[in-house]
């Protein structure tokens, strides 16, 4: 059938990067999933993270697939509730495949400003006026919304405790989205002892710094001790999910504090070639060998001391 050669095609490309553990992401639909699922076996493969909202749901074209389709920290309580209806159901697909991260965006403050902005202050490596008026709104308009992501993070933990998964809150690329750099230690400390953590994505981070907000290594220095997982990919300017060394982000200084990430996930986007993804991941894999052996070097040293 169609489904099961497009299963096959996407598996061998897999299969040419040399990578055999896996994220599956919100643009798989149920039959991609159903048939990613008949192979792990016979492929030896794992999976390691879903990402919110996964399969795509049935009724909804394929492109109109996104981490965004529902939002967990909208006002109105019966969209809420969709949001963790079908966050739920990328949980429940996680815990069938013996994946233990759920990778969840929280949402939006809604109404506060155009997804331009971000990307104008990144490109003039500053802060905008418009920007600066637009993260007013957002603090005027953010309590509300963290008080309905508590809400729907209450209800997630507790189906998230019974299926044996961890949900990773993920920082984003756009300033109106939750949560922003405050917003992770507020919710890290409210569910504290929930099996929840922060999930670093490099890229996002690094736009934000750009646009003159929260210096990309800031956000593992503060939250580096929850740090469930990240999302690796590179950047040159505004341009990110780049593999890992094709842009402008020091990997040297960067994986020391990412080391203590459970889940380490390559997401870049499509186009380059299996050789450059395996020669990337292989970078990887050697800048975290190398960051772990500095680490127990450093504590064997304090160690000896008297």
């Amino acid at each position: 059938s169609a489904q099961a050669q497009e299963t096959a095609q996407l598996l061998d490309s897999l299969a040419e990067t040399g990578l055999t553990r896996l994220e599956l992401e919100y643009r798989l639909t149920t039959g991609l999933v159903e048939g990613i699922k008949k192979e792990l076996r016979p492929r030896e493969l794992g999976v390691v993270s879903v990402h919110n909202y996964c399969p795509v749901p049935a009724d909804l074209p394929r492109e109109k697939a996104s981490g965004d389709l529902f939002n967990l920290a909208d006002l109105d309580k019966e969209m809420r509730l969709t949001a963790i209806r079908y966050t739920i159901r990328t949980m429940e697909l996680a815990s069938e495949v013996e994946a233990t991260a759920v990778v969840l965006h929280l949402g939006t403050v809604e109404g506060v400003g155009d997804k331009q902005l971000i990307r104008q202050a990144a490109r003039r490596g500053e802060v905008t006026p418009a920007l600066s008026s637009m993260l007013e709104h957002r603090a005027t308009a953010s309590p509300k919304h963290m008080d309905a992501v508590s809400f729907s993070l209450e209800r997630l933990i507790e189906r998230a405790l019974q299926l044996g998964v961890s949900l990773g809150l993920e920082n984003r690329y756009h300033a109106q989205q939750i949560p922003d750099f405050n917003e992770v230690g507020f919710l890290l400390e409210r569910f504290k002892g929930a099996p929840l953590g922060y999930w670093h994505d490099t890229g996002h981070a690094w736009v934000m710094g750009l646009a003159g907000l929260t210096p990309h290594d800031e956000w593992l220095s503060a939250y580096g001790g929850s740090l469930l997982g990240c999302h690796l990919h590179d950047a040159s300017g505004d341009r990110d999910h780049q593999p890992p060394g094709a842009g402008d982000m020091d990997w040297d200084a960067l994986c020391p504090l990412l080391l203590p990430a459970r889940f380490k996930v390559l997401e870049v986007a499509p186009g380059p070639e299996a050789r450059e993804l395996a020669e990337s991941a292989e970078m990887i894999t050697q800048c975290f060998a190398q960051a772990s052996a500095q680490a127990q070097k450093a504590s064997g040293h304090q160690g000896e001391q008297p």
